[in-house]
């Protein structure tokens, strides 16, 4: 189904994963009340949606997923969706909020509580296409001599000694650069990043969990140290339990 085609602008690509014949009603009936430019594809369960795309008939931006489906569920397919597309924006759709721990894992953008209310829609999708339709966010830093450029998503955390910075990323690679973590910090989107100490900033979608001792992220503690404390804890339980939509 197609929403407001406007002259060869291409549109948003949605997926919806619901089973409830009421539920996907009204989900299509919201969507089509947001007036957002968007081509939407609907699916009973997660198996035909993975089919479509595991064979390259469908390429969706966005999904809407109920975590209840027939089969397999809404989780074990964000799964196996992020694994295809690690840039998909996933917005689950749920009675329960038994999985704010699996949904942050997955690194999810929302995550609407039924009946959804046609403003928090309203209000996460158009979230979400802005976050599919803008630029990323990146870090230019001279590293040996040459500009490297860094996604703000691959950044697990920064380190600073003696004006040398270090970025650690996910792939494992490091670079070092000359600067200040202050001025760093400003340059990096503060949904995603915490200063929890003067040495260290971490981005909280890498982080494990917390503990006393600090931020553990992969086989890495990063610790929190008392000044940045309180910072780091409400950034971690912003991310953690509700603040998706600002991703």
């Amino acid at each position: 189904m197609k929403l407001e085609k406007r002259g060869g602008i291409s549109m948003i690509q949605i997926a919806i994963c619901e089973d409830k014949k009421e539920d996907l009603a009204h989900l299509r009936s919201m969507l089509c009340q947001t007036k957002i430019l968007c081509e939407f594809t609907e699916y009973t369960s997660a198996e035909p949606l993975l089919l479509d795309m595991e064979t390259g008939r469908k390429k969706f931006d966005i999904f809407l997923m109920d975590i209840y489906l027939p089969g397999q569920s809404g989780v074990e397919a964000a799964r196996r969706i992020r694994e295809m597309d690690e840039k998909a924006v996933l917005i689950f759709l749920t009675v329960s909020e038994d999985f704010y721990r699996e949904a942050f894992d997955l690194y999810t953008f929302q995550y609407l509580l039924k009946p959804v209310r046609f403003d928090d829609l309203a209000e996460v999708m158009t979230k979400a296409v802005d976050h599919v339709s803008g630029s990323e966010d990146i870090l230019n830093v001279t590293f040996r001599g040459q500009s490297v450029v860094l996604h703000h998503e691959d950044i697990l955390y920064i380190d600073s000694s003696n004006h040398v910075l270090r970025f650690h990323m996910r792939g494992g690679q490091e670079y070092t650069a000359y600067g200040r973590l202050d001025e760093i910090q400003t340059q990096l989107a503060s949904k995603l990043f915490v200063r929890c100490h003067k040495s260290f900033i971490v981005n909280l979608i890498h982080v494990d969990r917390m503990s006393r001792e600090g931020f553990t992220v992969g086989d890495t503690l990063i610790p929190i140290s008392r000044t940045y404390a309180a910072d780091a804890k409400d950034g971690y339980h912003k991310r953690l339990f509700g603040i998706f939509q600002e991703y």
